[in-house]
């Protein structure tokens, strides 16, 4: 099962303040969000501004891609999202 973050789709950052990535999984891609408070407090981001979650989800990206996967639901019509409860999950 070869699972990866789509590079065709650019991970931004949504009204809501959650940095949305699409993940794809053989066939399937799925999209997720990320929350601002998740990527504050276990991937670095210095604030909620645009540019620090962006380059917190970059440098994080493959610890992120770690919880998609422990969260994976197909869901094709709406985001999967990982919050610090997933996160808390995962990492301990």
């Amino acid at each position: 099962m070869s699972v990866y973050v789509d590079e065709g789709f650019r991970p931004c950052v949504t009204e809501c303040k959650t940095v949305a990535f699409r993940v794809c999984c053989d066939d399937r891609a799925q999209i997720f969000e990320v929350s601002a408070e998740a990527l504050m407090t276990f991937c670095g981001a210095a604030s909620q501004r645009k540019q620090d979650l962006l380059v917190a989800f970059e440098d994080a990206q493959q610890e992120i891609l770690t919880v998609a996967v422990q969260k994976w639901t197909f869901r094709p019509t709406e985001a999967v999202r990982l919050g610090m409860d997933e996160f808390r999950m995962v990492r301990h």
